[in-house]
């Protein structure tokens, strides 16, 4: 080798080890979640690892009129921006949730002609079966469907907005995600 290539290669190789170690570098290698076809891009983000609960009381006491038999959600606060904490910090929910008929005929003026369903967690797919259709409905109309009288939820849940929502009427189910501020 030339000596400016034998100087080189060394100070190349050393470069390239602490780029590999450098905290601040971009990191490429993010959690990975399993796609499914069926599902908007889930793009909420956290500081802390999201969990699956179930936690049929936050669906029903913040959407008094879902009437929820069971309830499996993901809620955290947003990702903080800046270094400062945020004044009125927001918060994200996503949930699917199994509901009776009523629930299902409340909800049914609001259909859409969205074909992707909510970009919940990915951790929540495995609630979703395969053989489940589902109709969009206008968040809009589900918010005042579902919770018709916010004033009245509890200070400590928190009222949330809906953003996306779809039911599944053969299979007695809701998917949707939610914003709130606490």
């Amino acid at each position: 080798m030339k000596p400016a290539l034998k100087t080189i290669v060394p100070l190349l190789a050393v470069a390239a080890l602490a780029a590999a170690c450098n905290p601040f570098a971009h990191k490429t290698s993010a959690p990975q979640y399993p796609k499914d076809s069926r599902f908007s891009e889930f793009v909420f983000k956290s500081d802390e690892t999201p969990t699956v609960k179930d936690r049929t009381d936050s669906v029903n006491v913040r959407w008094p009129n879902t009437n929820a038999s069971e309830a499996h959600i993901v809620t955290e606060y947003s990702s903080q921006t800046g270094f400062l904490p945020d004044q009125d910090p927001e918060f994200w929910l996503t949930a699917v949730a199994t509901v009776p008929d009523e629930t299902i005929q409340l909800l049914a003026e609001g259909a859409t002609t969205d074909m992707l369903l909510p970009g919940i967690y990915p951790d929540l797919y495995e609630y979703v079966p395969q053989g489940c259709q589902f109709t969009t409905i206008d968040p809009s109309v589900a918010d005042k469907a579902l919770a018709p009288n916010k004033e009245k939820i509890p200070h400590d849940f928190g009222p949330m907005d809906i953003q996306a929502l779809a039911m599944s009427e053969d299979c007695h189910l809701l998917v949707f995600t939610a914003l709130g501020h606490s």
